[in-house]
């Protein structure tokens, strides 16, 4: 397990701070220390937007935050759970414009047959887009 792949969810502000004292003892059990400065907490529920006591990690204060990446994704503040697609959509693009860019001498189809790939392996295997990009363009150089 890495440490930026652990996450704690209570219903309540007082167990979140109970399961962090607990991570942190046996982190420590394991010669462990967790990084408050690189540690967020995240509200979602009805008062997702009221102001909050502070959770502390190793005697720091964790942050909290509107938006969060766990994963590959962007977990949002909000009354419901909900997740942002914002930044997955500008790397979709930014890997397909740099791809169309570098291929003014391949044939529609092929194009075609690029973006389809594009799509489905990103769609299907949760590849991580620039390396579908990087893969794609030292094929087209």
């Amino acid at each position: 397990m890495y440490a930026d792949d652990l996450l704690l969810v209570s219903a309540s502000i007082h167990k979140l701070q109970l399961m962090a004292e607990i991570s942190c003892s046996a982190a420590a059990k394991l010669d462990m220390k967790f990084n408050a400065s690189k540690s967020q907490a995240i509200r979602i529920g009805r008062s997702c937007r009221t102001d909050i006591c502070h959770i502390t990690l190793n005697g720091c204060t964790i942050c909290f935050v509107n938006e969060l990446k766990y994963l590959g994704w962007y977990v949002v503040s909000a009354k419901c759970f909900k997740v942002s697609l914002h930044q997955m959509r500008v790397k979709f693009f930014q890997s397909f414009n740099s791809i169309y860019a570098k291929s003014s001498h391949l044939t529609e189809p092929v194009i075609q047959h690029l973006v389809n790939l594009t799509l489905t392996v990103s769609h299907t295997c949760c590849m991580d887009l620039n390396l579908l990009h990087g893969i794609i363009v030292s094929c087209l150089i």
